[in-house]
């Protein structure tokens, strides 16, 4: 069975995945409850690990600004991440970000359900819903972006990653971000049965690194400030200074 059908995602006549998949309620509560710990298939080394390798990177782009740093978590779902960033103390604002307002709506749960979180002030962590498209935030604005496993959702890229590229701060803003090569979504087109079904429809398809790289010079970032390297047989991590 394909993950898209064991989420019980909706895929009637009207079903656009990758515009629908992830806004389903279905999805979002199964997110954190097996979803994403499937990625380990790909190579991604887990949430806490993939957490610690964002939070080094960010390091030379925060360090001593206090509060008054500033970190995004792009797509954020329910809030892996931003719940990770937020109970560190290490930024002054930590903003999830994500276009689903389910997903949204378990990340808000989770936080209210987190003593620790759930007493911080909304200058210190907010949950927004925004395309990452069209980024609603100032020019040079973002200390750090991080992207868990989502640009493969992403229907726009070109548009994204010149965003991202926008929103950060000059002379050091950093870009985080995981992804995967396509050969992880072989098996989903197995179980689909071929490359016409939902899984290809709902995700873009990386066929090597030098397409990422494209991708974010393209954006703006240039070639010797971008770092990319795979984990396992198909987990991208992807670092970009500005």
């Amino acid at each position: 069975r394909s993950a898209l059908a064991t989420a019980g995602a909706d895929m009637g006549n009207d079903y656009i995945p990758m515009r629908d998949l992830f806004t389903s309620p279905a999805v979002s509560f199964a997110y954190e409850r097996g979803w994403r710990q499937g990625f380990a298939q790909a190579g991604f080394p887990g949430a806490d690990t993939e957490y610690e390798m964002a939070r080094d990177y960010f390091v030379p782009a925060t360090l001593g600004k206090g509060n008054t740093s500033t970190v995004v978590d792009m797509s954020c779902a329910t809030g892996l991440f931003t719940r990770r960033f937020a109970k560190s103390g290490d930024y002054g604002r930590v903003l999830g970000c994500d276009y689903s307002e389910s997903m949204l709506t378990e990340a808000r749960r989770r936080i209210k359900a987190d003593p620790t979180l759930s007493q911080l002030k909304s200058n210190q962590l907010e949950l927004v819903r925004l395309d990452v498209g069209r980024i609603p935030m100032q020019t040079g604005s973002v200390d750090a972006l991080h992207a868990g496993a989502a640009m493969h959702c992403w229907p726009d890229l070109p548009s994204a990653a010149s965003e991202i590229y926008r929103v950060l701060k000059p002379n050091g803003g950093r870009y985080f971000a995981t992804t995967f090569l396509s050969s992880y979504f072989g098996t989903l087109q197995q179980a689909e049965g071929g490359q016409t079904g939902p899984s290809r429809q709902a995700f873009q398809y990386f066929e090597s690194i030098d397409q990422l790289r494209s991708l974010m010079e393209d954006g703006g970032f240039e070639h010797d400030k971008i770092q990319i390297e795979v984990l396992g047989t198909a987990c991208v991590v992807i670092r970009c200074e500005k």
